[in-house]
């Protein structure tokens, strides 16, 4: 259930995260991937670290969006 609920606010969290940015803004984005692409994909795989278990400590999907900005390779977040 907490999994879900994680999911849930990751998705959230990571669409105000693409609403809110532009090509300028989001300058971790390879120049040839349109930003929603690359969001997609790396919100694709942050469900899936946090279907294996990898965030369960984890209280809300902020938490794991800050995380993953701050180390994606640490939680094995591949982009």
């Amino acid at each position: 259930m907490q999994r879900e609920k994680l999911i849930r606010e990751v998705k959230e969290a990571y669409a105000q995260l693409a609403d809110g940015q532009s090509r300028e803004d989001f300058i971790l984005t390879p120049p040839q991937e349109p930003v929603q692409d690359y969001l997609e994909r790396l919100l694709s795989s942050v469900i899936h670290a946090i279907e294996e278990g990898r965030f369960d400590r984890f209280m809300n999907g902020r938490q794991v969006l800050e995380a993953v900005a701050d180390n994606r390779e640490h939680w094995g977040v591949v982009v």
